[in-house]
């Protein structure tokens, strides 16, 4: 008599797996997390498969805020986000750049995100300090070639000194 109870039992079991088995599948998965790092592929405007990353500083984004449904906005600041559907899964990924302190970075031609380079040319700029906190520049140092950046979630304040100055002399750093 046993035997049919153990035959259903392990029918279910597998029946279970395999059902999780095709969520994950085709529900793309856990979707990414505030404060995680991300790399996008296969981008189409606002659209991109999103994997997960480590924090390096190779990996250009970091998740600020996950929208439920990708008709939501992304919070309103200084500086705005990457926003970004992904293709696997729902909602809408609010990025900002990840950027490290005391590295050089220039503008991506491609994307709104920034490419780690060496400290030297125009449009260079070194992160001089990173703040866990959002508002105005006051924290950064004052001078012409300082700028900063701004994010309310997660808050953060990056500022950014120009490497070289447009006439070719480098700046005071």
């Amino acid at each position: 008599m046993r035997k049919p109870v153990l035959v259903i039992v392990l029918a279910a079991v597998v029946v279970a797996v395999a059902a999780g088995f095709v969520f994950v599948k085709f529900s793309g998965g856990p979707q990414a997390k505030a404060g995680e790092c991300v790399a996008l592929a296969n981008r189409n405007g606002d659209h991109a498969d999103v994997t997960g990353a480590g924090c390096g500083t190779d990996v250009k984004f970091k998740v600020g805020k996950v929208l439920a449904d990708g008709t939501s906005s992304c919070p309103a600041g200084d500086d705005d986000y990457v926003q970004v559907v992904p293709n696997a899964g729902s909602g809408k990924l609010c990025l900002l750049p990840n950027l490290a302190e005391g590295v050089c970075y220039r503008p991506a031609d491609d994307e709104d995100s920034w490419i780690k380079v060496e400290c030297k040319g125009e449009e260079t700029v070194k992160v001089t300090k990173v703040f866990a906190s959002a508002g105005d520049d006051a924290a950064c140092p004052d001078g012409e070639d300082v700028a900063s950046i701004v994010y309310a979630e997660p808050p953060t304040t990056y500022c950014l000194t120009l490497v070289q100055r447009s006439t070719g002399e480098p700046s005071g750093t």
